[in-house]
Parts: C-alpha cells; structure tokens; sequence
C-alpha cells in the first residue's frame, strides 16, 4: 500500500493498533512502552524525525494511553512531545514552573499530611498522593486563561492530590471530608462516577 499523506500513515497504524488491541490488549501495551522509549532517546535523531515521531506521539499514543487509563505515561508522552514540537514554547513554561517548583511542591506535602490527618480522623482508610502537574497540560491551562485576560499566577490548579480508597461511598465521604478542610470553588467539580468517562474511568474532581 502508497499512502499519500502522513495523516493517512498514522491513521493506517492507528487502525492496526485498534485491530490488534482488540485481540490482546499486550500488544499495545508493548507499543507504547516502545514508543515511551523512543521519545526518551529523541534527541539523538534528526530533526525532520523528531518533528514527525513527536507529532505522531501527541496525534496517537497519548491519546491511547488516557484510553486505557494510563494517565503517568499520557503526561510524559504529552510532555516530550510538547519539548519537540514547541521548544521555544516549552522552555518558557519550564523556566516559569521551575522558578517556583520547590515552593509548591513543599505544599503538596503540606497538603497531603493535613489530608491523611482528616481522613484518619473520620475513620476513613484511604492512600494519599500529591504531584505538581505536568508542562503540556499548564501550557494548555496558560492558553485558556490568556483568552480570558488571566496570568499565569491566576491558575489555581497547578497542583493535584489523589486520594484512593476501596468502596464508592468511601469516595462521597471523603469528598466532604476534602470540602470540610477546603471550601468548594462554584463549577470545580466533575461526578465521573455518576458518569463515568469513555474509558470507564471513575472518580471525583
């Protein structure tokens, strides 16, 4: 088969990793490991690749990895990806997130102790995380805030914490223990357990 255009290639492999997920799911799993590598070891090819091989990554791979749940390796795909495709745009959100990194990332302790300190209070067995967010999804939330005349100091959720627990109604219980420490902003929350997402993920923003 000649394909006529690169989007033709990529929907081509698209659709043979469809085809083969549908009869094991490992295999795709092995194909995002693969390319998770390749875009670790980008920097040593040429720049027509990198621009073609990163495009393909944020089109197709990153995508598929949120399909299946796999959000670590979703951000780090996204977060290459972005390194190649926008440099001058990714070094600016880099040196912008790094000026104050240490300083939020001590919150997040912060943060995750007051929690576990909460929710061991009501009882309620849960595992707590927390993380600054990846660069691809704050240069996204820039460009949303740049259209409605914000800075880049304005954006309230640079930082996220998890919390895991086993049943669903451990989930609304610690959801109001979350809003008994920390009042709710009116619009900041999303039910993806009422409904759930397309991959069926489920949890509360």
């Amino acid at each position: 088969i000649t394909f006529k255009t690169t989007e033709e290639k990529q929907a081509e492999n698209f659709r043979k990793m469809v085809i083969a997920m549908a009869k094991d799911i490992r295999v795709i799993l092995v194909k995002l490991c693969d390319r998770m590598d390749n875009m670790r070891t980008l920097s040593f090819m040429k720049p027509e690749a990198q621009d073609r091989i990163a495009r393909e990554t944020m089109d197709i791979y990153a995508p598929l990895a949120a399909r299946l749940g796999i959000y670590q390796m979703k951000w780090e795909l996204e977060d290459l990806s972005f390194r190649y495709l926008e440099p001058e745009d990714y070094k600016r959100v880099s040196e912008m997130v790094a000026s104050r990194r240490a300083e939020r990332e001590r919150y997040v302790v912060v943060v995750e102790d007051e929690l576990r300190a909460a929710l061991a209070a009501a009882h309620l067995d849960a595992e707590v995380s927390g993380r600054v967010k990846h660069l691809f999804s704050i240069k996204e939330k820039m460009q949303r805030y740049a259209a409605d005349g914000k800075s880049f100091d304005q954006i309230h959720d640079l930082l996220a914490v998890r919390i895991l627990v086993d049943t669903v109604p451990e989930c609304y219980a610690a959801l109001g223990i979350v809003h008994q420490v920390w009042h709710p902003l009116p619009g900041g929350f999303d039910d993806y357990i009422a409904n759930p997402k397309e991959s069926m993920y489920q949890s509360l923003h």
